[in-house]
């Protein structure tokens, strides 16, 4: 956990929610802890919440009473982060599962957008919507076997560090994938009226 000992948001990243992912998550998020510390509010970072772990997805109601899901659930009522986001790695085959235009009908999300070279950004679990109100909360999603991409899902992460609003983090990531943000603003505004807002 960073605390700048300046006023500012509460940011919560957690990587490796389920199955094996944490062991691509950890060095992503490490990557993160190294760099440059954040100059307002407090920013607490979970690298891998577990690294070997049967798959539950967490759109599944079930996941939150496993001892991970339980764990993430007391992580963010421990600290109320008013910017949440998990980052999660998908198998190649997944790609248009997850992006399928139809995801909002057949799993109760919307699709994810493609920001760059594989890496997703959308929503995060309608359970997790019902119990806590963020200022912004997002899933990120990398493929799991290319580490290259490593740059696109640290650009992400960087914006929100030092950043005082959600306002803030969109506007940087507009910057740079204008057209992917407002595509993601836009589907989870239809469906939930929130999550990336505006």
């Amino acid at each position: 956990m960073f605390n700048s000992k300046k006023d500012g948001l509460t940011k919560l990243i957690v990587g490796g929610l389920h199955g094996r992912e944490g062991k691509i998550t950890e060095p992503i998020l490490k990557k993160l802890i190294t760099g440059e510390k954040p100059t307002n509010g407090n920013l607490i970072v979970i690298p891998a919440l577990c690294k070997n772990k049967r798959y539950i997805s967490t759109l599944n109601k079930s996941y939150y009473e496993t001892k991970e899901g339980k764990k993430l659930l007391s992580l963010i009522q421990k600290y109320k982060p008013e910017i949440y986001v998990e980052l999660h790695c998908y198998r190649k085959s997944a790609y248009q599962l997850l992006t399928d235009p139809e995801r909002k009908l057949k799993r109760g999300v919307p699709p994810l957008v493609e920001i760059s070279d594989g890496v997703l950004i959308g929503s995060i679990s309608p359970h997790l919507f019902s119990m806590f109100n963020f200022k912004l909360a997002v899933v990120v999603e990398l493929p799991c076997k290319n580490p290259n991409v490593d740059w696109v899902v640290l650009d992400l992460l960087n914006a929100i560090k030092s950043s005082k609003s959600a306002e803030e983090i969109l506007g940087c990531w507009k910057i740079k994938y204008p057209y992917q943000i407002e595509k993601a603003i836009s589907l989870l505004h239809k469906w939930f009226g929130g999550g990336l807002s505006d």
